[in-house]
């Protein structure tokens, strides 16, 4: 099985990084079997929706988009994994710009179908299990994790939730080991094994 973590900050090895790879490890700990791998967005040739509706772009072609970059490779291992972790810091109340601009490409290709009266479709990424991190500096993580349960929502993934606050995901506030309020890395290993049982269930779904 696959799980593909989606790091949204723009500086690497600092927070947000630090809960995912927790996450990662955890997962592949416990089952070994998992092959784990990580896109940083900073990392990624991202360029904004042209909301342009023709011929040649995803208002004919569901999930196809006609600017080259790397936004389709991203889909496409999306789509192979068997589960994904969405994370993001929050910035002037959202999350960076570049992560930004990959959720916007990825919610466009699905409206701008549907819009142009298309009849409607299934999400490539329906069912998918899916867990949120969300890291902030000076307000609250909740934000940034409603901010990614609606993404996840339009992309008709599935959000695997914790027992715990501050339950819609992994949240955090300033330094990630330093955090007596949200206690980020406690949370990953509940959130670990939550995508593996959903990982699990979701594999099982397909091939019966």
């Amino acid at each position: 099985m696959k799980v593909l973590g989606i790091a949204g900050s723009m500086r690497r090895n600092r927070n947000t990084d630090a809960l995912v790879g927790a996450i990662l490890d955890v997962m592949t700990r416990i089952e070994p079997s998992f092959e784990a791998d990580v896109v940083h967005t900073a990392d990624l040739d991202v360029h904004p929706c042209r909301v342009v509706c023709h011929e040649a772009h995803c208002s004919v072609e569901r999930f196809r988009c006609s600017i080259s970059d790397d936004v389709g490779g991203v889909l496409d291992r999306m789509v192979e994994a068997d589960a994904l972790i969405l994370a993001a810091p929050q910035y002037f109340r959202g999350p960076p710009a570049g992560f930004h601009t990959l959720i916007e490409r990825l919610i466009s290709m699905a409206y701008f179908h549907e819009t142009a009266g298309h009849p409607a479709e299934g999400s490539p990424l329906l069912g998918k299990p899916c867990g949120l991190v969300g890291v902030c500096e000076y307000s609250d993580p909740q934000l940034i994790l409603e901010y990614l349960r609606d993404v996840c929502a339009l992309l008709s993934m599935n959000v695997v939730q914790l027992r715990t606050f501050p339950y819609l995901g992994v949240g955090a506030h300033g330094a990630v080991d330093q955090d007596e309020v949200f206690r980020p890395l406690d949370r990953t290993a509940e959130l670990a094994t939550g995508l593996i049982d959903a990982a699990r269930a979701y594999r099982a779904r397909g091939t019966a």
